[in-house]
């Protein structure tokens, strides 16, 4: 009986304990409570609930689904299981738990409200759509259904659409939470950029403490040259999260901007510090290694970037740029084929491979490649200039001043452009060109 009365007064605890915020000793004393009666199922759900405020999701169903062995009729927590199988990627499974609490109830709007999210996570806009619109048979104005039915038309880039449904949220709830932060992200796509600052400045005074908010003011700021602020940002963004990954990264990435070379690695290293894996970080600390000539270091960072990034773009066209830095053209020439199957229409990734073919003398597949870069970027003045040279040194001197005369009307004021068109002017050009002490190597990075 004593046994009994403790597990009550624990889960009282726990109560007061969420209310305060304290969601992990209020967590612990409710598995204090359920280890000594297993058989409540509100205890279990009440614990999911602590869990989800936690955003410890998998353990939340985990909780959940205890809850429904013991009680497998209960639309809510059938709907809270829905919610958490769509955070941890479950979609198949979320979407049972949807349909058995309509099975119960066809009348309880959640179940097809958190569909929403659920069909726009599996890129089924259509039946998106269509939960959206079933679930105003029920209820006719619900700010959730609009919030969510906006994510859908901002995935689907119709970003007027999703402005307008996320106008009509704050229209029911002005203080609905990540309102004004969504419609500062559709801005900010559009270019309208201070407009989503405005956005995102109303937000941060519904909650000026958090840590996204924070942190997209800061990136923003970056993108904006508004340094001071930014690094305001991502400072009080470290103090609510002092182990998060993407602030160290982003006050790295500042630093880099500014030009404080000792203070950005810093940073990249600290990002590593709470996130080994942190996609990136390695890449940009090989980066500024090689700004020090510290070759050898630097590739080992790129390395092992190259091992953790599987197929991201970005990160693969950032190691295949660096590896022709470092000088380690067959690794960059691996990276950048790999990373042109993945995105064969980067004319910048086809470009860059072209470049590497050329540094290993492979001189037939670098123009096949700069080619294929001018067929998606016909004004490509890089691509231009290294098909010239690559002519050049071949002797076909006509398809070499064809080519530079492009580069030109594209970059007229570009040295190297100029250069080379002077040495194809006349003369001895193929001397001049393929000399060693003179020969200038394909560019990759030249300036406009």
């Amino acid at each position: 009986m004593a046994g009994w009365l403790d597990a009550e007064q624990r889960v009282e605890r726990a109560h007061k304990l969420y209310d305060k915020g304290r969601l992990a000793e209020a967590a612990a004393e409710l598995r204090a409570a359920i280890e000594i009666n297993p058989h409540n199922a509100a205890w279990h759900f009440n614990l999911a609930l602590t869990l989800e405020a936690m955003d410890d999701y998998p353990r939340a169903v985990d909780s959940y689904r205890r809850a429904l062995a013991l009680d497998g009729e209960d639309i809510e927590t059938l709907n809270c299981l829905g919610v958490n199988l769509t955070r941890t990627g479950a979609f198949a499974e979320a979407l049972q738990q949807f349909e058995r609490a309509e099975q119960i109830d066809p009348t309880y709007e959640p179940s097809y409200c958190n569909r929403i999210v659920t069909y726009c996570e599996m890129g089924d806009h259509e039946q998106a759509e269509v939960m959206f619109y079933l679930a105003r048979l029920f209820k006719a104005r619900c700010p959730v259904c609009l919030f969510n039915i906006g994510g859908s038309f901002f995935a689907r880039g119709q970003l007027d659409r999703a402005v307008d449904c996320w106008q009509a949220v704050l229209a029911d709830d002005p203080r609905y939470p990540q309102a004004h932060a969504s419609i500062a992200e559709a801005f900010w796509a559009q270019g309208d950029t201070q407009r989503a600052m405005d956005h995102f400045q109303q937000e941060l005074r519904l909650d000026s403490n958090d840590p996204d908010t924070l942190q997209d003011i800061a990136e923003l700021a970056m993108e904006r040259g508004e340094h001071a602020l930014s690094e305001e940002m991502f400072r009080r963004a470290l103090v609510a999260i002092p182990e998060d990954a993407a602030v160290h990264f982003g006050l790295g990435e500042l630093a880099v901007r500014r030009e404080r070379w000792d203070e950005a690695e810093g940073h990249f290293r600290d990002a590593l510090k709470a996130d080994p894996a942190y996609p990136g970080a390695h890449a940009q600390l090989a980066r500024l290694l090689l700004r020090r000539g510290r070759v050898r270091r630097a590739v080992k960072h790129l390395v092992t970037e190259l091992h953790r990034c599987g197929d991201d773009t970005d990160i693969l066209q950032q190691l295949g740029e660096l590896f022709i830095e470092a000088s380690q053209m067959r690794s960059a020439n691996r990276v950048l084929r790999r990373l042109v199957k993945l995105a064969p229409d980067n004319a910048q990734a086809q470009h860059n491979l072209a470049v590497s073919f050329f540094m290993l003398d492979r001189v037939d597949d670098g123009i096949r490649h700069c080619r294929r870069a001018l067929k998606l970027q016909p004004d490509y003045p890089l691509a231009l200039y290294n098909l010239a040279l690559a002519h050049a040194r071949r002797g076909q001197i006509g398809r070499a001043r064809r080519y530079v005369s492009r580069a030109l009307l594209a970059a007229p004021h570009n040295e190297h452009i100029l250069r080379l068109a002077r040495s194809l002017g006349g003369g001895s050009i193929w001397v001049r060109l393929s000399g060693r002490l003179n020969r200038p190597g394909p560019q990759r990075n030249m300036p406009a």
